[in-house]
């Protein structure tokens, strides 16, 4: 499959994902719950999806890799590291826009729109750390 084509697959199972992953955050925000939290908790629901479903219908399993279970593994400590390291940049951006949209309309919606801002580059990231777990390891 080439790489264009895996990547619109990507996107497409990753959208799914990341619905899964706003609808959880926006859930446990909207019942007070810090941002990191949120973000920790929704994300990694979401992680596992994606990686499930991205290694059936996107990426080629090298035969003779090591196993899928090992990859999901490390999957899952790259994207803990990966989540925490955003969800700090995440509540950095949600501060901002906490203090910039203050007593306006917007100011409910910042952990809304600090998920949005942050999501192009956990997916591109993840793409690339998929493709190279799944079919180069």
């Amino acid at each position: 499959m080439n790489l264009f084509i895996q990547a619109v697959h990507f996107i497409g199972i990753s959208g799914i994902g990341w619905l899964i992953d706003f609808t959880i955050f926006n859930i446990l925000n909207f019942f007070g719950i810090n941002v990191v939290v949120c973000n920790c908790f929704s994300s990694l629901v979401a992680v596992a999806f994606v990686f499930i479903v991205s290694t059936r219908k996107t990426f080629i399993q090298k035969e003779a890799g090591i196993p899928l279970k090992v990859k999901f593994l490390i999957y899952v400590l790259y994207q803990a590291i990966l989540i925490l390291v955003m969800s700090g940049i995440l509540s950095l951006i949600n501060e901002f826009l906490i203090s910039w949209f203050s007593g306006t309309n917007f100011e409910n919606l910042t952990a809304m729109i600090s998920k949005i801002a942050v999501t192009p580059i956990t997916m591109t990231l993840n793409f690339i750390v998929m493709k190279f777990l799944i079919e180069r390891i």
